[in-house]
């Protein structure tokens, strides 16, 4: 019985046809100088943040 069933076709429903879209996988090929962009930005974005580098940065010396 649950062979049959799997052969019957099926009506898709708007909300399955909107969830196929939205999450539809999207393939995105960068040059050579944009994947240098984004790596240099992943790599800002993701630095470890430490209070000696923080406290290194407030109180560094200013001249004039």
């Amino acid at each position: 019985m649950e062979e049959e069933n799997q052969q019957l076709p099926v009506k898709l429903g708007f909300w399955n046809k909107f969830k196929s879209f939205l999450f539809q996988d999207i393939n995105v090929e960068l040059t050579p100088y944009q994947q240098k962009v984004e790596d240099d930005i992943n790599g800002f974005l993701h630095q470890e943040v430490t209070w000696q580098g923080v406290k290194n940065f407030l109180f560094q010396e200013i001249r004039f």
